[in-house]
């Protein structure tokens, strides 16, 4: 399997190309285009039953049903992400925390978790449910606006809508930026304080911001 991603660092595609008995598993939607021998099989987001699928649709933010593509002989796929921004490909050893939203697909031996984040995701105001992926291969992990690449060792605080993926080795809290006041009126909202050594993904632009800028141009509704 080889992997380009094309268009960096904006409106980002990722070209795969696999070789014959190869496939990738891919987030419902992703398809671009793909090779006319290339075969697609719908199945359950995760391995390991119904329920586990159920958890990451509902708690994890990601669609029930992923995608998996299949080559017979060599052909390429190209899969793009929902929103305009970076992909940035990982080769995974280990463990891995992505935000739900920022998952585009992996290789299908990888297994894919959600980690539930509890009532300070709520409070938050953002989608704070990661999915856990683990095992070993490439996976595809994209953003809205560009990616960010930090190794933490220590400290780090990181608006909430701005995180994209951490490694295992860092644990974080919820946290409110400042003073009430700050809180409140501010725009800051609150923060992921993580602490340990890994390394962490940032995206540079923050989804519910861009949602709240568009419901302030919205004409009143009218009574």
């Amino acid at each position: 399997m080889n992997i380009q991603v094309l268009y960096k660092p904006s409106y980002s595609v990722a070209k795969v190309n696999l070789s014959s008995g190869e496939s990738i598993k891919a987030e419902a939607g992703a398809l671009m285009s793909m090779s006319s021998h290339i075969q697609m099989q719908t199945s359950k987001a995760q391995q390991g039953g119904l329920f586990k699928s159920l958890k990451a649709a509902f708690l994890g933010g990601e669609s029930f049903w992923m995608n998996t593509f299949s080559a017979s002989q060599p052909g390429e796929v190209l899969l793009a992400p929902t929103l305009p921004g970076d992909i940035e490909k990982l080769e995974l050893n280990g463990t891995i925390f992505i935000q739900s939203s920022s998952f585009l697909a992996s290789k299908p031996e990888i297994d894919i978790d959600t980690k539930f984040q509890g009532l300070k995701g709520f409070f938050s105001g953002e989608s704070l449910f990661f999915l856990k992926l683990s095992g070993n291969g490439p996976v595809l992990i994209s953003s809205y606006g560009g990616i960010e690449v930090l190794d933490v060792e220590g400290e780090f605080i990181v608006d909430t809508g701005h995180i994209v993926a951490f490694e295992e080795g860092l644990q974080y809290e919820i946290t409110k930026f400042g003073g009430w006041k700050s809180f409140f009126l501010g725009g800051e909202g609150l923060v992921a304080r993580f602490k340990g050594r890994g390394r962490l993904w940032l995206q540079s632009r923050n989804v519910p911001t861009l949602g709240a800028w568009f419901r302030s141009e919205l004409p009143p509704r009218k009574e």
